[in-house]
């Protein structure tokens, strides 16, 4: 995708590839090219320059773009702040064949009873949906549906609890830029998650529509 940049492999099922990339201050990401439908997230933002243009733009932490195989290629871009630059890429791969009609639920929004969503981007392939944990809130007792991926732009100390479990804290602190898998939960077990710790807990999802 970026010819002058190694990506890091952080999860590959059959539905997506999220690999990470890093662009150090002064180094060019090289030649761009769009070979899928794919979603970037800026886990560390800062300021890239167009080597087509010479514009600047600021991607601020969280900020995401969509790219389809149809967008033209570019000549990628050069990191001209003085930090690093992590970057999230979430490649979609093909649909598998579609069950009958019915049988699989109704794709939505993540709905936390506690905390409001941003919305930050929803076409015909994806609904991507942005949640500030904040100490000691919890995002109250939600369902999660079928093929949906998270991404922790600023991780944290979780708990969780549900009907069958009781609150338990997770191992260990969740890093930033920690991506996983989530399995589908239906709103009858009574889950939910919560922030333990002492700072907030940024934390974008990734529903697949189809």
């Amino acid at each position: 995708t970026y010819a002058g940049l190694h990506g890091e492999v952080l999860l590959d099922n059959t539905r997506v590839l999220v690999e990470k990339y890093v662009v150090l201050p002064g180094q060019s990401t090289g030649r761009h090219n769009h070979s899928g439908n794919q979603l970037l997230v800026f886990i560390k933002g800062g300021v890239l320059t167009l080597h087509a243009t010479g514009r600047s733009t600021l991607w601020k932490d969280g900020r995401v773009a969509w790219f389809s195989p149809t967008d033209r290629k570019d000549d990628g871009s050069t990191n001209t702040g003085g930090a690093p630059i992590e970057m999230d890429l979430v490649t979609l791969k093909p649909v598998p064949q579609a069950a009958a009609p019915g049988v699989r639920p109704k794709y939505q929004y993540l709905n936390y009873p506690n905390i409001p969503g941003e919305d930050l981007l929803e076409n015909d392939l994806v609904i991507v949906q942005r949640f500030t944990v904040n100490p000691g809130q919890w995002e109250g007792v939600h369902a999660h549906h079928p093929d949906m991926l998270y991404i922790h732009v600023k991780g944290g100390q979780w708990a969780a609890r549900s009907k069958k479990e009781p609150e338990h804290a997770y191992p260990a602190p969740t890093p930033d830029g920690e991506v996983g898998w989530m399995a589908t939960i239906g709103i009858e077990e009574g889950h939910e998650s919560g922030n333990i710790g002492k700072d907030p807990i940024d934390l974008i999802w990734v529903t697949l529509k189809k």
